[in-house]
Formats: C-alpha cells, structure tokens, sequence
C-alpha cells in the first residue's frame, strides 16, 4: 500500500492508532512525501513494513512501538519532540534523526538492529521526557558518530547491553546547557574516538560501570573554566573493560579527572598534562582497584597526581612523573605520584617531580630497567626493590619512616650528573648497616663507583651531630653516613703538626668560607710552618 502522506493525530481525549498487524514485510506501507504523527497519536508495528521514501517525520507527543519488522526513512529526516520510539526487535534505518528536537524525547532499544547515518540529540526544550538514547540490546550502528551536546532540554545516553559501533563520540555541554549523563553499564561500546569536554558553568562527567568500550584512537577528557574557577570533565570507571589508543587528559583550561574504582585499562599511553593556572587546572588520576596497563604513562602537570591507592599499574616502557609550577615568592609546585598500595610494575621509571611510597608490605614495586631521579622520593615504613639508579640532577630521597629499606640495583654503570648531590635525609639505620633503615645500592661494594658514593650526601642523620656527612659505602652495597672525620693539632717548635685518620683529603683556605683547594702531596701527619701565611684547614673524602 502506498499513500502520498499520512497524517495520525489524537485529542485531549481520545488516541488515534495506526496498527500494522503481522501484515509482513513484503509489501511495506510506504509514505511518500512525509509522516506527522501528533497529539498523543501512536503507530504500533508488529512484525511488518513501513518506510517513508521522502519529506518530514515528525513525531510530537506521541509514541511509536516496533516489535519486529522494519521501519525505513532513509531519504528523509526524523524529528522525536516530547515522543518515545521503543524498539523490542525487527530493523530501524534512517538517514537523519534528531532526538528531542526541539523538545525533549527518548529512543529506547531493547533488541533489533538500527542504523541511523546522522543522530542529533540536541534538545532546546526541557520537557515531560529524560532526552536520549537507551540502548539495553540488540545493535547500534552510527556511521556519522554520537554527539551529545548538551543544550537547555538536556541530552543523556544509558547503555546496559547490545553493541553500539560508532565513529567519534563528543559530549560537551552547550553555553547555558547541560548534559544529563552518560552511562555504560553493559554491552559493547565501539567508537574511534572519544571526547568529554566541560563547558561554561558545567562540569561533565561520565559512568561506565560495566560493559566494554573501546576506543580505537584516543579518550579526551578536557577541563574547562568560568571566570578562573574550573570546571572539571571527569571519566568515573567502575567496573567492565576500557582500551584506548591514548587516554589524555587534558587541564589546561580546567580540572581533568579520571577515576578507576575498578575494572581493566588497556591504553598505549596515557598522558596527564596541564600549562595550570597557580594552583589551579589540575590532572587528577586515581587508580583504586582492577589493572591499568599501557605502554607509557607520562604526568606533565606541576600540580597533578596520580594516587594509587589499589590495584595494579602496568607500564612496559616509562612511567614518567614531572611537570613544575613557580608561582614566585617561594611557591612551587611539582607533579606528584602517591603511592600506598596496589602494586607497581615499570621497566623504567624517571622521576623529575615527586614520588610518595607509603607505608605497606615488601615488594609491591618491580621495576626491572632503570630509575631516574631528579627532584624527591620519600619511602615510608616499607620495603621496596627499584632499578638501575640514574641521578639526573640535585635530588633527595626521604626515608620519611622508622623502618625504610629502599634498595636499587646495581648502579656502577650508570650515568650521573656531574656535580648533582643526591641528598638522604631522615636517615635512622646503623653506621655498621643492617639496621632498621636502610639504602641500597647493589649486593656489594662495587654497587657503586667511588665518583658516585662522593655525590652522596647525608643530611642529619639520627645518632649524630646536625650536619651534612659524606657517604660510604659497604661491602653489603648498603651506604651509611660516614663519620667526620677528627682533625687533631700539635706544636712542634714553629711548626703546627695536623694529624687525622683515614683516607681523607687535606684542604686549606686563607678564608674561613674558603675557597678550599686540595695541598698536594699532603699526607697524615702534615707539618704547617707558622711563617707561611694563614691558612685554614678541612677534610674531604677523595
């Protein structure tokens, strides 16, 4: 049967329905120029044809309900305003449908297959109906992708099963919009990218607590901020299986976060980064529980954290933690990666910012290649095994515990900045090693060359006088501070006799703050004539 156009329009109080009943698909009824379907008017399709071949679908107050069969519009475009499309099985294809336009309306598909080339879910309109899709089976094919672009009326998207194939996915509000949420809690999300953008005054975020969402390219998650106060975009995973190409997230102009409570992430590489605002435009990474894996794991944001409190993190390159912020007058910030449980495995690790390990259980680290550092590590009551030591500029381990043991592999082959000092402080072990705290470099002597034991200081150690000490190290590879050593004088007619013990340097200045230089040749006991000039004396390993 084919008419020209069709028009089904209910009253205040009556329905007017259009019943296709299991009449086939053979021999659909087609519309040629265009369906309104109006004032509580429905179509009920059970199991047979419809297609409308060109014009107008527009749909408003209404509802349409396909259990199987096929519904057709490719050569038409489909406007849902306060109206409800449920699919329960059979074929949906279309070339352009607009959900919601321009008052909210909803798409529920519980089976079957749709495919629509172009879907707009923009609403200007807030009314009786949650604006969106739901997808709880069957499957979804989106070739134009899913944008969800949250205008007045709202936009949301529900997944709890079925498969959705898209191409991009971009969900960002609108100015004076928002979005309504987006949640996976099952099925399989298939797109080629995807990307969570706040907008003004509006915070986003996005849900997925069960299900499979893939993402062939890259997760964008880019902040944004109002009159300098952020707005955060933020991707809360919960449970099920997320992979990416590159999971970025982005806070130059806003707050991005991404929260793992749960579930598996597979990504190439993840990148945490942000120019900041002072304090502010932060990443914000949190791993609690289930795995993070990806090849390379970069945070480049002076006041950006990644804070692993559970689960395990898997990087088979470089985990890289850095980025700094000088606010001026003292103020400054470095990227910091907080560690207190979970488990950690990186083949190599560079530390330009700081790394906090907090108290736990032996061994929760392997980390196989190489570790650089070159601004702060502080080791609580634990005990952990690192790699290849690479001291990269000045820097500090912290044994900020009563029982730190920190161990790194052996380093002798290592590069070290010249003239970089590695600083320990909080130092609480024993001068003979094998106490409580401890720093180890390899399993011996040779763990580390005696250029690099020279680039060792110890500040304040426990059981000592306040003061900087050199370093030794013994034949365990464990370094100990290493005691100053006594200078002791002697007069010998107008000769000063100086005496000391070790294998120490002699040094002397005409200025108490020196410069000091080496006196060549000068061994223990070394006799000072006190016709030469003043001259002042001091100790230092070779």
């Amino acid at each position: 049967m084919t008419v020209s156009n069709l028009l089904i329009r209910g009253a205040w109080d009556t329905e007017n329905v259009l019943l296709l009943n299991y009449f086939g698909t053979d021999v659909p009824l087609t519309v040629l120029n265009g369906l309104t379907l109006q004032d509580d008017g429905r179509i009920v399709n059970f199991d047979s044809g419809l297609r409308v071949q060109g014009g107008t679908i527009t749909v408003t107050n209404s509802q349409m309900i396909q259990d199987g069969g096929y519904f057709s519009a490719t050569n038409s475009q489909m406007n849902l305003a306060n109206s409800v499309y449920n699919l329960t099985n059979g074929v949906f294809e279309a070339s352009s449908v607009a959900i919601g336009y321009p008052v909210s309306a909803r798409f529920n598909q519980y089976g079957g297959s749709v495919a629509i080339a172009s879907l707009s879910m923009a609403s200007f309109g807030a009314g009786s109906i949650y604006n969106g899709y739901s997808l709880y089976g069957g499957t979804l094919a989106l070739p134009g992708g899913m944008n969800l672009v949250g205008e007045s009326g709202g936009v949301s998207y529900l997944q709890t099963g079925g498969t959705n194939r898209t191409t991009q996915v971009t969900i960002e509000p609108d100015y004076g919009g928002y979005v309504g949420g987006f949640t996976l809690n099952g099925g399989l999300l298939a797109d080629s990218g995807f990307q969570l953008m706040a907008g003004y005054e509006t915070p986003i975020s996005v849900e997925q607590n069960g299900g499979s969402h893939v993402i062939t390219n890259k997760l964008v998650i880019l902040g944004y901020a109002t009159h300098a106060i952020a707005d955060p975009a933020a991707y809360y995973l919960n449970g099920g299986a997320l992979s990416a190409g590159v999971i970025e997230l982005d806070a130059n102009n806003g707050d991005s976060i991404f929260v793992q409570s749960n579930a598996t992430t597979t990504a190439g590489t993840v990148y945490a980064h942000s120019q900041g605002y002072y304090s502010s435009f932060n990443t914000y990474v949190t791993l609690a529980s289930g795995s993070l894996s990806c090849s390379n794991f970069t945070l480049a944001d002076g006041h950006g954290s990644l804070n692993q409190s559970g689960g395990a993190l898997a990087v088979s390159h470089l985990l890289d933690v850095g980025g700094f912020r000088d606010l001026g007058s003292g103020y400054t910030y470095y990227g910091t990666y907080t560690f207190t449980g979970g488990s950690l495995t990186a083949s190599n690790i560079n530390i330009s910012g700081n790394w906090l390990i907090g108290d736990g259980s032996a061994n929760r680290i392997s980390n196989p290649g190489s570790f650089t550092l070159s601004h702060f590590l502080v080791i609580s009551n634990a005990v952990e095994q690192l790699g290849h030591f690479i001291l990269a500029s000045n820097a500090t381990i912290n044994l900020a515990g009563s029982a730190s043991r920190l161990s790194f592999a052996n380093s002798s082959g290592q590069p070290w900045a010249g003239g970089a000092t590695l600083v320990v402080a909080n130092w609480n072990g024993n001068l003979s090693g094998g106490g409580a705290e401890q720093l180890k470099f390899g399993s011996n002597q040779s763990g580390l060359t005696p250029a690099q034991v020279a680039q060792i200081q110890f500040s304040n150690p426990a059981g000592m006088p306040a003061g900087t000490y050199p370093a030794i190290i013994l034949a365990t590879g464990e370094v100990v501070p290493n005691q100053r050593p006594a200078l002791s004088m002697t007069r010998s007619s107008n000769n000063m006799v100086i005496s000391w013990s070790g294998n120490y340097q002699l040094l002397s200045s005409t200025n108490v703050a020196g410069p000091y230089t080496v006196v060549n040749g000068a061994t223990s006991p070394y006799t000072n004539s006190f016709s030469e000039p003043q001259r002042f004396f001091e100790l230092r390993s070779p």
